[in-house]
């Protein structure tokens, strides 16, 4: 939601990048020092998955690709 109200409605949110060294997507808006801890908080990072059932969550890899 946060990404909609920043860049409006696409079909992947810019600040959501793939980090090589972990293996996994990250999000720049709750790496962001200034703003990043509301971020984290308005995200429900931290607070498990909300998509249980999401096949995606045992494939995680570079959708780029």
């Amino acid at each position: 939601m946060e990404s909609h109200i920043r860049y409006g409605y696409l079909r992947r949110c810019p600040d959501l990048y793939w980090h090589e060294a972990s293996g996994r997507y990250r999000c720049r808006m709750a790496e962001d020092p200034e703003h990043g801890e509301r971020m984290r908080f308005l995200l429900g990072i931290g607070h498990g998955c909300c998509a249980p059932l999401n096949a995606w969550r045992s494939d995680v890899r570079d959708r780029e690709k």
